[in-house]
């Protein structure tokens, strides 16, 4: 039960959340309506002073919502009797007034915010409270004279719009919430392609470089024997030979599983580039410079796939430029864009590893990982001047991002 506890209370805290940026919109309006209301009680001569200072403290009440709604606004959306005090309160302040005034339009967006904090059944449940709570401020200010016109509007009409306020808003809360499910499970999907697609890539890795390498030590082992009654001498070589490939394969092996290390998500991707950068170097014993401008920020499905296409972009470099190859690494905030540049000044990459062919599927991978979170990948390389690798990420993923559109490589 306590478990069961727990996911409801998770749950709810989740749509609290998903609702912050819609309940602070309908707070907003009531605010404004608020302001409006008090300028128009200070200047109504028969206004009594409590009136003035009830909805001093109303507005105090609303300020607070708005302001700590990460705090309160899981309280106002799990006790209803909260919101069916507030509405009692503009009642009551409406009462004290004229029934057609401003205050009635504090009501109705008391009503649409009680919406958006509520569901559908929250909402039947607020509808005799506030038809009820109209008809006794009418009752109690009936009109001079019994127009039957005035009397439908009174009677039906702001009733039937107050009722309508509440169903509204829980329309719009269902709205906002099945949006955020959407972008949740969006994001959930995303993550579980990514890993499916590290798992593809490094099987591509290890049948592309260390399961050539062990066969090739294999068939290194099994001569040397042979070598040893032959020539003591080429044995040695052998043997050496033989140790050198093995420490090759050692480093092929833990370059690997750095690359299959995924960043801290807590850290900000200057952070986890910065740190990524650090470990190639002491790995590989090479020298690269990071520079970083601005303080780029992004979501964690892209700061993810940013540094695995860092990664990718670096293991490259290892193994297709010699040791003393100067690389450079440049992280920069854009307006929309965070830009990732990584540049040496190697041989170049021969066509084949471009296009992915004959099992080369380095540069591929990187382009499939910008477009899955809506990015793009440039790469520009000739023979003898070095490569060019710049990856541009969107500071934030939008719902209708075209994640399946092809981008060129451009050579």
């Amino acid at each position: 039960m306590a478990v069961i506890a727990a996911a409801r209370l998770d749950e709810t805290i989740r749509r609290v959340e998903s609702l912050t940026g819609i309940a602070r919109l309908v707070l907003d309006v009531r605010i404004v309506t608020g302001l409006l209301v008090t300028v128009w009680l200070a200047l109504s001569p028969v206004t009594e002073p409590w009136v003035l200072a009830a909805i001093s403290v109303g507005m105090a009440w609303l300020l607070m919502i708005l302001l700590r709604w990460h705090t309160v606004g899981w309280l106002v959306c799990t006790h209803p009797a909260v919101l069916a005090v507030d509405a009692v309160a503009c009642f009551v302040l409406l009462g004290s007034t004229r029934a057609v005034s401003p205050v009635l339009l504090l009501i109705g967006a008391g009503a649409l915010f009680t919406g958006v904090c509520l569901d559908r059944r929250g909402a039947r449940y607020f509808s005799p409270l506030y038809v009820a709570g109209w008809w006794l401020v009418f009752a109690d200010q009936p009109p001079a004279r019994a127009d039957p016109a005035d009397i439908f509007w009174h009677l039906l009409v702001i009733p039937a719009l107050l009722v309508g306020a509440l169903f509204l808003g829980a329309g719009i809360r269902s709205v906002v919430l099945r949006g955020a499910d959407a972008e949740r499970r969006l994001r959930a999907e995303i993550r579980t392609a990514g890993v499916a697609e590290e798992r593809a890539r490094m099987a591509r890795e290890m049948h592309d470089s260390l399961t050539k390498s062990m066969h090739g030590l294999a068939m290194l082992a099994d001569s040397l024997p042979g070598w040893i009654d032959r020539s003591p001498t080429r044995a040695a070589d052998q043997a050496r030979l033989l140790a050198d490939l093995i420490r090759n394969a050692g480093q092929e092996s833990r370059a690997m599983i750095l690359v299959m290390r995924r960043a801290d998500v807590r850290d900000a991707v200057a952070e986890q580039v910065t740190a990524t950068v650090c470990r190639w170097r002491t790995t590989t014993g090479r020298a690269a410079d990071v520079d970083v401008v601005g303080e780029p920020e992004l979501p964690t499905e892209s700061g993810y796939e940013l540094v695995a296409i860092l990664g990718e972009a670096l293991e490259n470099v290892r193994r297709h430029t010699p040791d003393e190859t100067p690389v450079t690494v440049r992280l920069e905030q854009g307006d929309a864009w965070v830009e990732l540049t990584v540049s040496d000044a190697g041989p170049g990459i021969p066509d084949e590893h471009l296009s992915g062919r004959e099992g080369h599927f380095g540069v591929l991978g990187m382009r499939e990982r910008a477009v899955r979170v809506g990015g793009q990948l440039h790469l520009t390389s000739r023979p003898g001047e070095g490569t060019v690798v710049v990856a541009r990420m969107p500071a934030s993923l939008s719902e209708d991002t075209d994640v399946a559109r092809a981008l060129g490589v451009r050579s």
